[in-house]
């Protein structure tokens, strides 16, 4: 008997196939369709016996429900950040799908398929999951409960298809070694959705895929024959892939060995699922703690753990507090409707360090806080800290600290300048709309930074950011027009864009369109008009307009030459950094007068930069007195 013993314990130490370290999973659940008698029953139910079973397996699980196509896809971007280095990556989804021409689709709960050409503007397809767990090291699941009679269908003109819309799913073959694909049901056919609380193949799974020493591929067979017995041979499911690997799904760490009383051996979480069935809608943290302390090892007790913090979080909303009023910003979703939010150049970085610092200890959890403590960071050049944060505001679907991730690879700030690793995230959050990143990715083309320049290209991202409402992306329509960049030159488009960017508070934009009337580009020639849009851009800061208003004011175009108002507003342009200042007083200095000269020397004399004659020469030690200043604010 010793001798039996000694032998299993050796066949344990040696045999045992290894186990994954890390492992996350992604459920999506839809139900609630917006189409007509298009709804179904059970999808939240399986997401929740999904949800705790994997959580019980030691998963990190990640649970959206009823999500239309921006949600969804903002779901998967988050998880394809969460997924990369894992061991075991899972994406279960529950809802309806569809085949067209062998490509299957999910389908979110805002479609509505008047036609089958609206599928893949409306639609996820089945690669974007596949996509995102592309940083999963050993083994990648995709279960999908999404074979169920489709409503769709009927009602769906045929426009663009060549083959016919299956009511099922199509079939995919992969090469790849670390890829299971789990279908509710054979190719083209219906999976049921169930007449109890949860469909057969959701069923079948809770019993068998986190089995403790099963591994996966044996689970998913035996899942196949529970359904496939329990619908009468109706349901077949079916997987495509294979492992290299030997995978378990179950704990990591050990069961619960059973309690013997005499003869009688007493499963201890043999009443753990009835009470959690009874008191998992009910928000009570009583009965959560209770079910931790009777079933603490049991699978539905880190369930019971989670409920218990989201109460407890619940309970201490974060309200509006310093690190919103210092580090939001106006177009983020997800900040408070109470805050107005602050543009990047005035934030106070410092003070907002130490304000989100605060916000983010207290309340961990909160997604606004993620972006808007990055921000901050980003504002002091903490670059490397703010880009964690941003990818944790990334991970929880914010598309401006995508954007942002991009900027800082862009740059090469706190990671090496990586300018395709930039248009990978701007195009992330382009593909959730935001227009900011469709601007960015204009530029990109524009430049060549990071793909081939392509000028076309550009102004096709262009259009789709002016589309979405960005103003930035108007004012580079204009002034392609203006410089006939990509597209023949007119003015008179030109200044349709560059109003419309103005009205929504470019400067730049408004500097332009003065450029139009000093010169008389597309319109009649008026120095005054030019002059009040400068000075409206120069109200926001703008370096162009600042120099413009200086220029005018030295040669008299709007009234007697004002040198010494004109040399302020040099110094300005100087001080707020702007280059093309700085270029005009070093390289083209013969074209502003004397007495302009000698105004701005008086000043930087004043300003204690500079001690030399007062004689409109701009020699090496005025230069260096306007270096001095340049991009420092005065004191």
């Amino acid at each position: 008997m010793l001798f039996r013993a000694a032998l299993f314990l050796f066949a344990l130490l040696c045999f045992h196939p290894a186990q994954a370290e890390r492992k996350v999973a992604l459920l999506i659940g839809n139900a609630a369709y917006s189409a007509p008698a298009t709804e179904l029953r059970n999808p939240p139910n399986d997401i929740a016996a999904i949800g705790a079973m994997l959580t019980g397996a030691d998963f990190d699980v990640t649970v959206v429900t009823n999500v239309g196509r921006s949600a969804m896809s903002a779901a998967l971007a988050g998880f394809e950040e969460k997924a990369r280095g894992a061991d075991v990556g899972l994406i279960y989804y529950s809802g309806h799908g569809m085949e067209i021409g062998g490509t299957n689709y999910l389908l979110p709960v805002d479609v509505k398929l008047a036609s089958d050409r609206d599928v893949k503007y409306e639609a996820i397809a089945l690669d974007d999951l596949l996509v995102a767990m592309d940083g999963v090291r050993t083994l990648k699941l995709v279960l999908l409960d999404a074979c169920r009679d489709n409503p769709f269908l009927t009602a769906m003109k045929r426009l663009a298809t060549k083959g016919i819309p299956s009511r099922g799913l199509a079939r995919v073959e992969t090469a790849e070694s670390n890829l299971l694909v789990g279908y509710a049901t054979a190719p083209g056919d219906v999976a049921l959705d169930g007449e109890g609380d949860n469909s057969p193949y959701a069923s079948a799974l809770v019993r068998h895929l986190v089995e403790p020493g099963v591994e996966v591929e044996t689970a998913l067979r035996a899942v196949a024959k529970d359904v496939f017995e329990a619908t009468g041979g109706k349901q077949r499911p079916f997987k495509t892939g294979s492992l290299f690997e030997t995978v378990m799904l179950g704990p990591l760490s050990a069961t619960v060995a059973p309690v013997t009383k005499g003869d009688v051996s007493v499963d201890p979480c043999r009443d753990a699922t009835a009470h959690w069935t009874e008191i998992k809608t009910r928000k009570d943290k009583a009965l959560f703690e209770e079910h931790v302390k009777l079933f603490g090892s049991c699978a539905f007790a880190s369930l019971a753990r989670q409920e218990i913090a989201t109460l407890e979080a619940a309970s201490r909303v974060p309200e509006e507090n310093d690190c919103d009023r210092l580090a939001a910003v106006a177009n983020d979703p997800f900040k408070l409707a109470t805050v107005t939010g602050v543009e990047f150049d005035r934030l106070d970085g410092r003070a907002a360090v130490e304000a989100c610092k605060a916000a983010r200890a207290a309340f961990p959890t909160e997604p606004r806080f993620f972006y808007q403590y990055g921000r901050a960071l980003d504002r002091t050049g903490s670059y490397v800290e703010a880009m964690a944060e941003y990818k944790k505001a990334a991970e929880a679907g914010s598309t401006l600290a995508m954007r942002n991730i991009g900027i800082l690879y862009d740059n090469g700030e706190g990671v090496d300048k990586n300018p395709k690793e930039a248009m990978i995230w701007f195009r992330k959050a382009a593909d959730l709309g935001n227009a900011a990143s469709m601007n960015s990715i204009g530029y990109m083309y524009e430049s060549g930074s990071g793909v081939k320049a392509d000028m076309g290209e550009a102004l096709v991202w262009y259009r789709k950011a002016a589309d979405g409402g960005n103003a930035v992306a108007m004012t580079n329509l204009g002034y392609a027009y203006e410089t006939a960049k990509g597209v023949k030159r007119n003015y008179t488009e030109a200044m349709g864009w560059y109003v419309k960017a103005a009205d929504l508070g470019n400067a730049q934009a408004m500097n332009n369109i003065g450029v139009l009337y000093e010169k008389g580009q597309g319109i009649s020639q008026n120095y005054k008009e030019a002059m009040s849009w400068y000075q409206k851009a120069a109200e926001n800061n703008n370096g162009y307009a600042v120099n413009n208003i200086a220029a005018l004011l030295d040669n008299g175009r709007v009234g007697p030459a004002d040198r010494r108002e004109a040399a302020r507003h040099m110094e300005n342009a100087l001080r707020l950094g702007h280059d093309y200042a700085l270029k005009q007083m070093k390289e083209n200095t013969a074209a502003w007068s004397v007495e302009f000269r000698k105004e701005l020397q008086q000043r930087l004399k004043d300003a204690g930069v500079y001690n030399g004659t007062i004689d409109g020469r701009f020699g090496r030690s005025t230069i260096a007195s306007i270096e001095a200043i340049f991009g420092k604010p005065a004191n």
